[in-house]
């Protein structure tokens, strides 16, 4: 598993609770868990140490400023305003073969709603949190027990990098030094 390409991270119902507050404005804001952030800084140490090769991204159909600036508070790499998410992986895949070499195979997805299902039925892995829509928890390779905004991508990561194999001093050792 750890040698997987790409890590592809939907945002709404993954990072969030798939809910949304909208001011009398029209501003939106999201509810996100910090332990998710932290989540990443371990995928982050992981590959500054040469545990894992991939790399990782938001891939968002909602195209709203909120999705952008919790990617930029988190450093990872975001697309937002996404309608088609198939079309959009299949052309990262054909830009770069070489990262790629077993194509959809080489990617790991993290989703929760439909329009997500084209994508997660053809790529090598994909994980849903456990409030996904019904259809998402048949087609996932993986079902977490934690819901999108609360905790999900912080389980995936530990598991992920599997943690549940790991005595407590090394993760203690592993959590001090990222």
């Amino acid at each position: 598993m750890k040698n997987k390409s790409l890590i592809i991270f939907d945002f709404d119902g993954v990072f969030t609770n798939n809910k949304v507050y909208v001011g009398q404005d029209g501003a939106e804001m999201v509810l996100c868990d910090r332990g998710d952030g932290l989540g990443l800084n371990f995928l982050n140490s992981a590959k500054k140490n040469g545990m894992i090769n991939a790399r990782w991204m938001i891939l968002s159909k909602e195209k709203n400023p909120v999705v952008v600036a919790r990617a930029n508070k988190l450093g990872i790499d975001c697309h937002h305003g996404v309608h088609n998410k198939l079309v959009f992986v299949q052309e990262i895949i054909t830009r770069d073969p070489d990262s790629f070499p077993n194509g959809m195979d080489d990617i790991i997805y993290l989703g929760n709603d439909l329009n997500d299902l084209p994508v997660m039925r053809r790529v090598g892995f994909s994980v849903a949190p456990a409030d996904a829509h019904p259809l998402i928890r048949k087609v996932a390779h993986l079902n977490l027990t934690k819901c999108g905004g609360d905790g999900f991508v912080r389980e995936f990561v530990e598991w992920f990098l599997g943690f549940h194999h790991w005595t407590e001093e090394q993760i203690h050792e592993f959590v001090s030094n990222c």
